[in-house]
């Protein structure tokens, strides 16, 4: 198992991105706040499933528990075991540090296409035009994917069954939270909307379309 120190950090440098690319997102929406999601898309995103709810929350819970791991860490696995690998520990921890990586850089591209136009929790609406472009022309929710990196990164580096429960309960409520949104765009957009789910994956490209 990698060193205590290498784990810390490598969670403080990932968190400093993490938050830079939250900084940058919620700047760039402030100078331009003329450019909001439809009232009535908001007031259906409030009639989601509230088991979609829950896993978002239930995602947020785990990001913080693992952000709080740089500063606890060797006191939270004396009460949460850590999942032993045994020979393969540090190489699935490397692949964890990996995936954490590829998250913010999919983040930050995601964030970057959308600029002022970001809304959440809504991904790819850009006023009223569909954005369909960049990241947007192959998949429909990058930064659902970029978070589900995030998570599975980070439980490959903590590998802490506590987080993997969470994050196995929090990403099935992302996922329905995707589909429920999807529905909502294809009210919003029509036929444009169901023109691109057909060209697009929903996290990941499709190799055949």
């Amino acid at each position: 198992m990698l060193n205590s120190i290498i784990v810390r950090t490598f969670l403080i440098i990932s968190f400093f991105f993490f938050g830079y690319n939250l900084v940058y997102i919620i700047r760039l929406k402030k100078k331009n706040k003329k450019n909001e999601v439809n009232n009535g898309v908001n007031n259906k995103l409030k009639e989601t499933r509230l088991f979609a709810k829950i896993g978002i929350y239930i995602i947020n819970l785990f990001i913080f528990l693992c952000c709080l791991n740089i500063f606890i860490y060797n006191y939270w696995k004396q009460f949460f075991p850590k999942i032993e690998l045994f020979f393969l520990t540090d190489i699935i921890q490397i692949i964890g540090i990996t995936l954490v990586i590829g998250g913010n850089i999919v983040l930050l591209i995601a964030y970057r296409k959308l600029g002022i136009y970001w809304s959440y929790p809504i991904d790819g609406l850009k006023k009223r035009k569909l954005i369909t472009s960049g990241i947007y022309s192959r998949l429909r929710h990058p930064i659902y994917l970029s978070f589900n990196l995030f998570c599975i990164g980070y439980n490959l580096l903590l590998l802490d069954w506590f987080l993997l429960i969470l994050y196995i309960i929090g990403g099935i409520g992302l996922y329905f939270q995707a589909i429920d949104e999807e529905k909502i765009l294809i009210e919003y957009f029509g036929d444009e909307y169901i023109g691109y789910m057909k060209k697009t994956g929903r996290f990941f490209a499709k190799i055949f379309k």
